[in-house]
């Protein structure tokens, strides 16, 4: 007691500076550095073509690269969104481009960010760490990550971006008018300056130069010209490393290359030849194997790659590559930027650095051109974990992580709460802490799985009219050695990564690997589905209401029969939820299943199972429904289909789910495996 007495007292009278310089030399300093659309090639794998990253390899040399770490949805926003919550896209169904600030769940959980601050640091942040460029999340926030510089028409409306080049407007004609945005399949280095023309009825004024938020962008040459938004992010970072900070700080930066408009200076294209670059191996009976709604000819990245491809005369699968390339090289310049202020400040040897980005990006693999994909080069990231104090240094981790991981990493090393969720929503962090891999890269004892799994929704940019799984996601998992792939319509992949690195002859349908594939199933799943579940298959989750009725449980089955109507509608009541289940209707028989806010409103449209727009619907076979109520947004699927995707004027008030039946004499309606979830 009096040992204890005298230490309390001689803390006590330290000068209030001391202690709060003592907490900034307790926890290390965090520099977060996310690149947009940056895939492997800083490992220079087998299979890409070489690009030196010089500054990444200094990093690589201080701590730990992780070879094998995924994305966990191959897209900006649910991968950000994912990565900055520790939560899984099947958790809280965000797998597309929407703002994870109306999300249910997100937005009454703790981010990232703010637990850092919670723990005690001044958060900052610059360019692209969430999608959207949310500045109010850090506590000061440098530049924006703005995409451009930007060609000009002289429209007002035009005025902050998103054209194309008016040098590669050929590429938008013909056959590839229909593409969406436009402006991101354009690419070159900056000292071709846009000219874009008046048009001759006066609409389009023209105009020569650049723009970049708004004003003009100056270009003289490549020493004298404006920077651009990573040069900006990059310099600030060292601004702020270099700063006196009285506690720690926790710094991200975005980079936004090489996210397209594949736009860099000329010196960055100069350094890689044409005549020197190699197209990505491939193989002419690659795609012959793969999952239909996977290997769908229509999905963006294969438009993207078939719309230079067709222009053989010009070269410009080779010419594209030359440009992301240049910008992996560019963005290795600016990581360089951050680590040369790192290096030459106080706080080198009491920071923890972390780079990665937010998923990969097809080069021409799998005749593919885009992020978005269930394959290697889409899922896998770069991610090196650098000034971990006694972890080993130029070692290699080949075990599946993938960046979900980072948030519970990063709790342990700065000393945070791992449960930050706890007081709130009560959603514990999916991730799991890699600090065993970077302390023993080699034989760490890791509480995580042993697969890493990537959500993909089935939405896709070119898909307006195609709905066969569309927002419906598909899913992939990737360990040491396989990935397996499970589409919405059921359609499998199997790739087994010792004999075949570059994934080009899908096992799947092959019998000798039947146990293999079934094993690899039950994993994904498991991962995939999570345990917040509710089961609804007990007669006592239901009620049933209407007519002369009989409800009884029969195996795994609920069957129904009635002479008039039934109702028969969960006792809970439910606000934004997701719902699966299996229905079969006798062949006399009509339902139709439905969402029923408070007040009796129906949620979602009533659909009769003999209706012809529903034709996928099969009387007398078990069909799958899933049910998704968001907020306003109202989603119906029918045996992986979507067959109803509305927004309602106001968001719901909560109801029950209800299946509503009208039959006729003897005829029934049976349901099983029907499970529901609270988003």
């Amino acid at each position: 007691m009096k040992s204890f007495l005298v230490t309390f007292i001689a803390v006590a009278i330290i000068p209030l500076g001391g202690l709060l310089n003592a907490s900034a030399q307790a926890n290390p300093n965090v520099v977060f550095i996310i690149v947009d659309d940056l895939n492997d090639m800083p490992y220079q794998p087998d299979g890409k073509p070489l690009v030196p990253t010089p500054n990444i390899d200094r990093l690589k040399a201080q701590g730990v690269t992780f070879a094998n770490a995924h994305t966990n949805d191959p897209l900006c926003a649910p991968s950000r969104a994912s990565m900055n919550f520790g939560l899984y896209p099947q958790t809280t169904s965000l797998y597309w481009f929407e703002d994870w600030r109306n999300n249910g769940i997100l937005k009454e959980s703790v981010s990232l960010q703010d637990n850092l601050r919670n723990g005690g640091y001044s958060v900052y942040g610059t360019g692209k760490v969430y999608h959207g460029n949310q500045q109010g999340l850090f506590d000061e926030y440098g530049h924006s990550g703005n995409i451009g510089p930007w060609p000009w028409d002289g429209r007002k409306e035009t005025l902050r971006g998103y054209l194309p080049h008016p040098y590669q407007k050929f590429l938008l004609e013909g056959e590839d008018s229909d593409i969406d945005y436009q402006w991101e399949h354009v690419f070159g280095p900056l000292s071709i300056i846009p000219d874009w023309p008046a048009d001759e009825a006066g609409e389009v004024p023209g105009y020569k130069g650049w723009m970049l938020n708004g004003k003009p962008w100056r270009y003289i040459s490549e020493e004298d010209r404006d920077p651009i938004s990573d040069e900006l992010g990059a310099k600030w970072s060292g601004e702020i490393i270099n700063r006196d900070h009285s506690k720690p700080f926790a710094l991200f930066a975005g980079l936004i290359r090489t996210h397209t408009p594949l736009y860099a200076p000329k010196k960055y294209f100069d350094r890689f030849p044409l005549e020197s670059i190699e197209l990505p191996k491939v193989d002419p009976n690659d795609l012959d194997d793969l999952a239909g709604a996977l290997g769908n000819e229509k999905l963006y990245g294969f438009r993207r790659y078939k719309m230079l491809a067709r222009h053989e005369d010009k070269d410009l699968l080779r010419k594209w590559l030359q440009a992301y390339m240049a910008c992996v090289s560019f963005v290795d310049d600016q990581v360089g930027t951050i680590l040369d202020a790192l290096d030459a400040s106080s706080v080198k040897d009491n920071t923890i650095v972390i780079f990665t980005s937010d998923h990969g990006f097809h080069v021409g693999e799998k005749n593919f051109l885009y992020k978005g994909s269930l394959w290697d080069p889409s899922t896998r990231i770069p991610l090196i974990v650098a000034g971990v104090p006694g972890a080993p240094e130029g070692v290699v981790c080949g075990e599946a992580v993938a960046l979900i991981d980072i948030y519970p990493t990063l709790n342990e090393l700065c000393g945070l709460s791992r449960d930050p969720n706890a007081k709130g929503n009560g959603y514990a962090l999916e991730g799991h802490s890699m600090v065993p891999f970077i302390r023993k890269p080699m034989n760490g004892v890791w509480t995580g799985p042993e697969f890493a799994i990537t959500a993909l929704p089935g939405k896709d940019h070119m898909l307006h009219k195609v709905y066969e799984g569309s927002l419906y996601p598909h899913f992939s998992i990737r360990g040491k050695r396989w990935r397996y792939s499970l589409a919405s319509d059921g359609g499998e992949e199997l790739y087994d990564h010792d004999a075949d690195p570059l994934e080009w002859r899908n096992l799947a349908n092959h019998p000798e690997f039947a146990s293999i594939k079934a094993e690899l199933k039950e994993t994904l799943t498991g991962l995939r589905d999570g345990d917040r579940w509710q089961r609804l298959d007990r007669l006592d989750s239901w009620q049933s209401d209407g007519g002369k009725k009989s409800v009884k449980r029969v195996l795994d089955e609920i069957r129904v029969s009635s002479l008039k109507a039934l109702v028969l509608s969960t006792k809970a009541s439910f606000e934004d939820f997701e719902f699966e289940g299996e229905m079969k209707v006798r062949p006399e028989g009509r339902a139709y299943i439905a969402y029923r806010g408070k007040g009796d409103s129906v949620a979602i449209p009533k659909l009769k199972s003999n209706e012809s727009e529903y034709s996928n619907f099969s009387h007398g076979e078990w069909n799958r429904y899933r049910i998704r109520v968001h907020g306003n947004r109202h989603q119906v699927w029918i045996n992986n289909r979507v067959v109803s995707d509305v927004l309602k004027d106001a968001d719901s008030d909560g109801g029950s789910i209800r299946i509503d039946y009208s039959g006729v004499n003897n005829g029934g309606l049976s349901l099983r495996n029907a499970r529901i979830r609270s988003l």
